[in-house]
């Protein structure tokens, strides 16, 4: 029997959201490891995305052997490993399949030998399951006693992340955006109108419309750029369709309050307008850029030039020097003999020699 994680159209939608964040915008998981492990990167820190294969038999027994790819799974700023999985329901072999994804993880990714005590040593990957749908039953912690063969213990535990826990002025404050396209789940019991409250669509307005507050001033503060916010949107329609997809009414509110505005034809001339003459203005920016950059280039040159001729007017100057020096050594050597020739002749007249 298939599980729930696995039925198709269950859960897939959800699994896929995920996914496309990481994919588009991984620094957006920089919030949920600080919520979930204290672990504060900074923005700009190298991400790498990697891909983990283990085996299906465990979900599907009596299926032909396969494999499956974990959800997500990266490694952050060179040295630290992390794997995620999204699932909707409470599934006690939840823990299990964790286990074997992390250990499968760990060979494949984290084996070296131990200088230490000698042998092999690996290192499981910080694991965490994230839960888009409200259940009472889920624990904040998923946890498995394994027993080893020399009978020695060790609790395998991993925290267990509920969106639906999460009230939306939390997901501001801690930034975790990448919870914004699972917050309509949280209105989906209210679709009953069996209920003694059921939705109205004023209440969808409005928390619909603290949403589009919430991802604009993420955009304002700069932890969302244009594009992030634009895919965030568009990941919150998708989830929308699928929750609200048999309640028209509501799903046109949605789609109104977060569709793009259509721009009038003088509103699309005036902005093309601006936006020609800013790159005009850059243009000539770069155009004086380039003119200084030239001169300066030039001015460089002519200090060259000059530095060239100091050069060679303090060789010549050198070289003047010397002959110089030459010419008075032998004056001076010059001099020096005839002293010596005049002093032999006084002594040979016997004429007194003063100093």
């Amino acid at each position: 029997m298939m599980s729930q994680k696995n039925t198709p159209g269950n859960t897939m939608l959800w699994d896929e959201i995920l996914k496309a964040i990481v994919d588009a915008m991984p620094e957006q998981l920089f919030p949920l490891i600080k919520e979930v492990y204290g672990k504060d990167y900074p923005k700009g820190t190298p991400i790498t995305l990697l891909a983990t294969e283990s085996s299906t038999y465990r979900e599907a027994p009596n299926a032909p052997p396969g494999s499956r790819l974990s959800d997500i799974a990266l490694l952050v700023n060179g040295a630290e490993y992390y794997h995620l999985e999204c699932q909707m329901h409470k599934d006690q072999d939840m823990v299990i399949r964790m286990v074997a994804y992390d250990l499968h993880f760990a060979m494949q990714y984290t084996v070296a030998e131990d200088h230490e005590q000698g042998g092999l040593v690996m290192q499981f990957p910080r694991s965490a399951v994230i839960y888009p749908e409200k259940n009472s039953h889920i624990p904040d912690f998923l946890r498995c006693r394994i027993i080893f063969q020399d009978a020695s213990e060790h609790i395998y535990q991993i925290p267990a992340v509920k969106i639906q826990s999460y009230s939306l002025q939390e997901i501001h404050e801690k930034h975790l955006t990448l919870f914004i396209p699972y917050v309509l789940l949280r209105l989906r019991p209210k679709l009953d109108p069996e209920r003694k409250n059921p939705l109205e669509k004023k209440e969808l307005t409005a928390f619909v419309d603290k949403v589009m507050i919430l991802l604009k001033d993420e955009v304002e503060q700069g932890y969302l750029t244009q594009q992030e916010y634009d895919d965030y949107i568009n990941l919150f329609r998708r989830a929308a369709e699928k929750i609200l997809e048999k309640h028209a009414e509501f799903l046109m509110e949605v789609d109104r309050m977060t569709k793009p505005l259509i721009e009038l034809p003088s509103v699309l001339q005036k902005r093309l307008y601006a936006e020609i003459d800013s790159l005009n203005a850059d243009k000539e920016a770069l155009a004086t850029d380039i003119e200084a950059l030239t001169a300066d280039k030039e001015a460089l040159s002519a200090d060259k030039e000059a530095l060239a001729a100091d050069k060679e007017a303090l060789a010549a100057d050198k070289e003047t020097l010397a002959a110089d020096n030459k010419a008075l050594t032998i004056e001076l050597a010059d001099k020096n003999a005839e002293l010596a020739r005049m002093r032999e002749l006084l002594e040979q007249y016997h004429i007194p020699v003063t100093a």
